[in-house]
């Protein structure tokens, strides 16, 4: 009986339980189109590093000398086959950044390494090998050298590589080329978000068709805040600015949009709106909340200290807002969600503390704590549920601890303040036109004011 299962088992284990990683299939044309007789007249820097006297690594052509960490630059490598190297040997690349950092990468085989590689290799061919690279995000040395050369099959050691020789030579290697690598325009870290200035004009009126937008700084579907049930569909944020204004834009999608809210200052957070944390000096002490609904209403206060100790309501920021309905604000029908736009002026940052230690407008690099936050009110529902752009809990939607870092940048999104003597951002030619209290979905009459949460 044993001997009958361990058969089964062994049956079992031997299943073809279907075909595995399939090789990355090359097209014939793909490998005719990159053979050729001669380099080409734009691969004007020669390097000619001799790979033992069978090989010529010719050099390279880049789209773009510098790059980002993040980002992908494409170098076209030229190799010259002066006589076949034979099977044993196969293409390496790799890049390195400054000495003693962990900044380095060993790149993969290209197509043309797949498809046509050393092992046949003729004499006479030029072998053109397209290759992307895209930087590690959390690379951090100033420069990124590639350095390429060819390799015993299955080895890995610098005495495994074929010698190599000419001036750009190096440890059995040809050095391609050194990258400049712009650190400011690397990926912001965990909790920080860096803000493009805008490339012009922005009219509050709910759309967003504005071409600056499309750069904005733009959150992940808002996260759901934690001990809070999930709301009814999804919001994106978006953030830019000028020399006049902090600019965000709201996507929301909602089958249920609901508010009865319609004064200014009207208890809105009690059902679905957006609301706007900041806390522009960093210090968790001392910042704005602004929030604007469905039907365009909007409720702005300044805490002096904490949320501890009350709101001021009775401060007015003096900011522009325009919301785009997708359905009604009625309870229990069917909808499609709401956008909203809102322009803060700068001054409002400061609330009531005139000698807050801010510089207005923001300078590029300029470092703010902030956060977005979406409230949504399910009908029938007693309390509401939140998301935002940095994690909040349900109890504590102000939560200046969780705050995002925002990091103002320039329209390339560059973090890097302007060299002195030299003009910061552009400022675009118009303000924004369009905007205000009611300028968008139902009008926005002057009501009551009433405390924060």
């Amino acid at each position: 009986m044993r001997i009958v299962v361990a058969g089964c088992l062994a049956w079992v284990a031997c299943t073809d339980r279907g075909p595995g990683p399939q090789p990355k299939k090359i097209e014939p044309a793909y490998v005719a189109q990159h053979v050729l007789t001669q380099p080409p007249a734009s691969l004007a820097q020669r390097l000619d590093v001799s790979l033992d006297g069978k090989v010529s690594y010719l050099g390279n052509t880049v789209d773009h000398a510098a790059v980002a960490p993040g980002q992908t630059v494409r170098v076209t490598h030229y190799w010259k086959v002066v006589q076949p190297v034979g099977p044993t040997w196969r293409v390496f690349a790799l890049v390195r950044g400054a000495p003693s950092t962990a900044d380095f990468m060993n790149l993969p085989a290209t197509d043309m390494e797949i498809a046509h590689g050393p092992a046949v290799w003729k004499a006479g061919e030029v072998i053109e090998d397209v290759q992307d690279i895209t930087l590690r995000p959390d690379w951090r040395s100033a420069t990124a050298t590639l350095s390429v050369g060819l390799i015993a099959e299955g080895k890995h050691g610098i005495d495994d590589r074929m010698a190599a020789s000419g001036p750009h030579a190096q440890d059995r290697a040809a050095v391609a080329r050194v990258l400049d690598v712009d650190l400011a325009r690397a990926p912001a870290p965990p909790g920080t978000v860096y803000v493009p200035h805008a490339i012009g004009p922005i009219a509050i009126d709910g759309l967003a068709s504005e071409p600056t937008w499309a750069a904005a700084a733009t959150s992940p579907e808002l996260v759901t805040a934690e001990g809070s049930p999930d709301p009814v569909g999804k919001a994106v944020a978006r953030l830019t600015w000028d020399d006049q204004f902090l600019y965000a834009f709201l996507a929301i999608t909602d089958s249920d949009v609901w508010s009865d809210y319609r004064n200014h200052d009207d208890p809105l957070w009690k059902q679905d709106c957006v609301e706007l944390f900041i806390d522009a000096d960093g210090n968790r002490r001392g910042y704005v909340e602004l929030q604007v609904n469905p039907n365009n209403a909007t409720f702005d206060s300044w805490f002096a200290t904490t949320r501890a100790q009350p709101g001021d309501p009775s401060w007015d920021s003096g900011m522009q807002t325009a919301v785009k309905l997708h359905g009604t604000t009625a309870p229990g029908d069917t909808d499609q969600g709401w956008d909203v736009e809102v322009a803060i002026p700068w001054q409002a940052v400061r609330g009531r503390d005139e000698a807050m230690a801010v510089r207005l407008p923001p300078q590029v690099g300029d470092r703010w704590r902030m956060n977005i936050v979406r409230v949504d009110l399910k009908t029938g529902d007693k309390n509401p549920t939140a998301s935002s752009w940095n994690r909040i809990t349900s109890a504590d939607f102000h939560a200046l601890d969780r705050m995002l870092t925002v990091v103002f940048a320039d329209s390339s999104g560059s973090i890097a303040p302007a060299p002195a003597g030299q003009p910061g951002p552009a400022v675009p030619a118009t303000p924004p036109a369009g905007g205000g209290r009611g300028s968008a979905s139902e009008p926005a009459a002057p009501g009551r004011r009433s405390s924060a949460r």
